[in-house]
């Protein structure tokens, strides 16, 4: 009886790991048995590593960050339009996360999911990202907030992190008079010390099997004066931030695609002390740091340079700022260990030339598949096989700066305690 009894459970087990989160939510309610084996932390990974299984679930998605109009009667106002998007107060406007099943594309067609943005992060149209996405949880950050959230589309769910413990300025030293009070801040307008973080990333740890936030703070007073920066750490299970010591002095970039996790590592493209371009990258696990150099004869000042990952390597895409000519996209491989410090990189094609209006590359979906972005907002998808290029429907505004997509997965990984996101 009790092998039959664990035939059963392996057999519903296996059948419930293939059906998408929001079933498995309603089917928790139908029976005892199935809320309990929903649940189990050992169904939770099988039903990810099936989802993630492309031969299984015939699904391949990413998830798309974008704009969209909320009052439809401007959209055939160009000027309206783009008086809408570039107004960081208007009310006319907010901004979707599209889970985007690519796999559909195959058949004409395309199957999207829109999932709005939690509250704290609605407000943020022009400057929300998102700084990483794993197992399907992703982390949304902005540049002009502190605030950070992780949340899972698909379960509807959201975390707002407690506030930073490093973004304090640090203390000001002078001299300190006698039975004076040195528990202060220097008061000097010209010499107060703000913050302006950047780095932000999210990954995961296989080795504590946790999620974490990475967090670098830099620190500026006067005229441009820089300070050392702060780093810190959060982890998923512990719901707690805390710094961690650093010997570098990490600098954020705006370049298009300039961030990602792979493989237990969080990637920026960076800029360094010395006014030169690195990727930098943090160990997950080892909460380390570690630079690696571009290609000598790689980017320049007049060069774009994305990141993405391509038949499982960690991949530079450089191409040429201009907007006037069609653009070529040259892929490099780096193919030495990925934490050493010098990055062996190997020219390995050249993608193009595209046709004229195609801004910038977002990710790569299949080996053969590279989604990229236009000027005027289109997202299109390029076959390296046939070298062509094929419109992938959506609904949106249309600013190529405010689009950006990650590799994504429907996933049951929950980050309670949370709150649910409201549906749309």
């Amino acid at each position: 009886m009790a092998t039959l009894s664990k035939f059963s459970e392996d057999l519903m087990g296996n059948i419930l790991s293939r059906l998408p989160p929001k079933s498995l939510m309603r089917f928790r309610c139908v029976l005892k048995s199935w809320h309990d084996l929903i649940d189990k932390p050992s169904f939770v990974d099988q039903h990810l590593s099936t989802s993630m299984d492309n031969k299984v679930t015939s699904s391949i998605y990413v998830l798309l960050k974008h704009n969209v109009l909320t009052d439809p009667s401007i959209k055939d106002d160009e000027k309206a339009v783009r008086a809408t998007l570039f107004n960081p107060d208007s009310d006319q406007r907010d901004i979707l996360l599209s889970a985007l099943n690519l796999g559909s594309l195959v058949d004409d067609g395309l199957e999207i999911e829109n999932h709005v943005v939690p509250p704290p992060m609605r407000g943020y149209a022009l400057s929300l990202e998102i700084s990483g996405s794993c197992d399907g949880l992703i982390c949304l950050n902005t540049f002009n907030s502190e605030d950070i959230v992780l949340c899972n589309p698909a379960l509807e769910e959201y975390r707002v992190l407690p506030k930073s413990c490093i973004l304090l300025p640090p203390r000001v030293p002078r001299q300190v008079e006698e039975n004076e009070d040195d528990d202060y801040y220097e008061e000097d307008d010209d010499d107060e010390i703000e913050s302006n973080p950047k780095c932000v990333g999210f990954g995961y740890d296989p080795n504590s099997k946790d999620y974490k936030v990475v967090r670098a703070a830099q620190f500026v007073s006067g005229v441009f004066t820089q300070h050392p920066s702060k780093v810190e750490v959060y982890s998923l299970a512990a719901d707690t931030w805390r710094e961690i010591p650093v010997d570098i002095q990490p600098h954020g970039s705006l370049n298009p695609s300039y961030q990602m996790y792979f493989n237990g590592f969080f990637y920026w493209i960076a800029y360094w002390t010395e006014e030169r371009n690195v990727i930098l990258s943090f160990d997950m696990s080892e909460e380390v740091f570690h630079d690696i150099a571009l290609p000598e004869s790689g980017p320049d000042a007049y060069e774009y340079t994305s990141i993405a990952v391509w038949k499982d390597s960690l991949v530079l895409l450089t191409y040429p700022v201009e907007n006037e000519a069609p653009k070529t996209l040259d892929l490099w491989v780096l193919d030495e260990d990925l934490k050493g410090a010098k990055g062996l990189w190997t020219k390995h094609l050249a993608i193009g030339p595209l046709a004229k209006g195609v801004e910038a590359p977002l990710v790569f979906w299949k080996d053969e598949e590279l989604l990229m972005v236009t000027t005027n907002g289109d997202v299109v998808n390029y076959s390296l096989d046939t070298q062509k290029l094929k419109h992938v429907p959506r609904h949106g505004l249309g600013e190529p700066t405010n689009i950006q997509a990650v590799p994504y997965v429907n996933s049951i990984v929950s980050i309670k305690p949370g709150n649910k996101i409201e549906s749309i």
